[in-house]
């Protein structure tokens, strides 16, 4: 059959034997080459995917750090307002409570003086009192008026005097 087509058997073994030769030389030199760079080719893409992977998740967990320092930070900012205004609050109200007692004090000091001095008045119109008393005995001492009298006008000016409440 071979024969019938041209071709000798010894030339039909040589071409097969040519040809596995070939295919042996181009599976070593060719097949096994192009198969280990696409072995490391997907081993690289694998690690690539793996590495972009593993940069996610890093980067999720330190957004989800960010997240969790961004409320704590916004929750302690609130927390240092809040205690500001206690703070503020508190120092405004002692500030308060001190004046009403300096005014408290002042005012008490002030009732003081005015009695002090209301005690001074009324011991300086007495003594006045007394003078114009002894004045007016001298003036009627003057006079020719009898002694009894004298001494009932004398008393009476003390006693009205005296008795008086004197109004300011």
């Amino acid at each position: 059959m071979v024969e019938a087509l041209g071709l000798s058997i010894t030339e039909v073994i040589f071409a097969v034997v040519n040809f596995l030769i070939l295919v042996g030389v181009l599976v070593k030199f060719l097949y096994k080459p192009f198969l280990s760079m696409l072995e490391n080719r997907q081993q690289s893409i694998k690690d690539a995917f793996d590495n972009a992977e593993a940069v996610n998740r890093r980067a999720d967990e330190k957004m989800a750090n960010y997240e969790k320092r961004i409320a704590n930070v916004e929750k302690e900012a609130r927390e240092i307002i809040k205690n500001a205004k206690i703070k503020a609050d508190t120092q405004a109200q002692d500030i308060i409570e001190n004046a009403k007692a300096e005014a408290a004090e002042i005012k008490q000091k002030a009732d003081k003086d005015i009695e002090r001095e209301k005690e001074k008045a009324i011991a300086d119109m007495k003594e006045q009192i007394a003078m114009l008393a002894m004045m007016a005995a001298e003036k009627i001492l003057e006079k020719d008026i009898e002694i009894e009298g004298q001494e009932f006008i004398l008393d009476d000016i003390i006693e009205q005097a005296g008795a008086s409440k004197w109004q300011n």
